[in-house]
């Protein structure tokens, strides 16, 4: 290492400072000039020559690749200037000059699109053929049926042997209520649609229902009839999320809702649903809502959260929804016997044999009298044992 900054200093010329000029300095401002402070400043004035040195030789090894590197810009630059010159010498050209044509804002090709199609002979704004429409109907159906998929199932095709002179009106192309619901059902139970996807949207639209509390009871057990029970939730939300019906949730819906869930056995959605129900003032659970949420909890042996929605009968609504309804109402019920019947439905998987006791004391204290089935499940229960 020493070796090498010997080497780099003997390399660089030797600077030797002006020894009367330091003195000069320090006596003007009134310091003595002692050998020893001159020699540190002699010290200090050779090491900053030496760093502008330093300095001025590496910028001296990178100055011809900075001139390099200018010089290429330049001839690339030049040749792209070439380039640009000849292009519009050769457009001006071929257009005849500086002559402007048409609209001088709008682009040459622009223009000549336009001539291409005021010059088309094929098209001429007249009536297109019935003759051609039917093959492409056909050509349609018998090819290329996936196209059709989404679309609407036309019957009879009457709209094509009319003159054309009747406009096809979507909202009046079923014969009645029942037939728009079987159109709407058999469209969902197609597909698997959420209440985010736009092609529920587009099916719910080309029914044309107003989709009515009875309309709705309709489409959700015609759909629970056939197991669709996710469709059953999406068209419920999709239709009770619209602002103009937001306000008209019918709560033997939501009940309907729970049914459906129930006998597709889904105690998590119907759970789901019944604390939406118990949060709203207008679909408020009655006793129908809770006899399905129980029989359905029992059912999948949901004990601890059949005992939740017990006390849940017991309570009374937060003051949000209390103070939204009459101040005679009053929502808090009490188990009755089937109610009860799903919990020793729900103590059978897993034995609870305490839990039949528990159902035989409460029955005493309300003064119900238990029936068959009250009495076939605590036997399957203790059978179990």
């Amino acid at each position: 290492m020493e070796a090498a900054r010997a080497s780099s200093s003997s390399s660089l010329p030797q600077f030797e400072p002006n020894i009367e000029a330091i003195k000069r300095r320090l006596l003007k401002r009134e310091v003595y000039p002692t050998p020893k402070i001159v020699h540190n400043l002699r010290k200090k004035e050779i090491q900053k020559h030496n760093r502008k040195l330093s300095k001025d030789v590496e910028f001296q090894k990178q100055a011809p690749l900075v001139l390099e590197e200018e010089s290429r810009f330049q001839a690339l630059h030049h040749e792209y200037k070439e380039f640009n010159k000849a292009i519009s010498g050769k457009r001006r050209g071929e257009s005849g000059g500086d002559l402007l044509v048409g609209k001088p804002w709008e682009r040459i090709e622009r223009v000549k699109l336009k001539e291409i199609g005021s010059g088309s002979r094929e098209f001429n704004g007249g009536k297109l053929k019935r003759e051609n429409l039917r093959e492409l109907k056909e050509i349609f159906e018998g090819n290329l049926k996936w196209v059709l998929d989404d679309d609407i199932d036309l019957e009879d095709s009457d709209w094509l042997r009319s003159g054309g002179e009747e406009k096809w009106d979507p909202a009046k192309r079923w014969r009645g209520e029942g037939e728009a619901i079987r159109f709407l059902v058999d469209r969902l139970s197609r597909r698997e649609v959420s209440v985010k996807d736009w092609k529920l949207a587009k099916i719910m639209k080309q029914s044309g229902l107003r989709f009515s509390e009875g309309q709705l009871l309709k489409i959700v057990e015609e759909l629970g009839n056939r197991g669709k029970w996710s469709q059953a939730m999406a068209v419920v939300e999709w239709v009770y999320n619209d602002k103009e019906r937001r306000d008209c949730k019918s709560r033997f819906v939501y009940t309907k809702l729970l049914s459906v869930l129930g006998k597709e056995r889904r105690p998590k959605e119907a759970l789901g649903i019944f604390n939406l129900m118990r949060e709203d003032r207008i679909i408020y659970p009655d006793m129908a809502a809770y006899h399905s949420i129980a029989v359905t909890l029992g059912q999948t042996g949901l004990l601890k959260e059949l005992v939740k929605v017990i006390e849940c009968m017991k309570q009374k609504p937060s003051k949000r929804i209390s103070n939204m309804f009459n101040k005679n109402w009053d929502p808090v019920l009490e188990p009755d016997l089937v109610i009860y019947n799903a919990i020793l439905n729900a103590c059978v998987p897993s034995q609870q044999w305490k839990g039949v006791s528990w159902v035989f004391q409460q029955l005493r204290r309300s003064g119900l009298k238990p029936n068959g089935a009250t009495y076939g499940l605590a036997m399957e229960v203790i059978a179990g044992l």
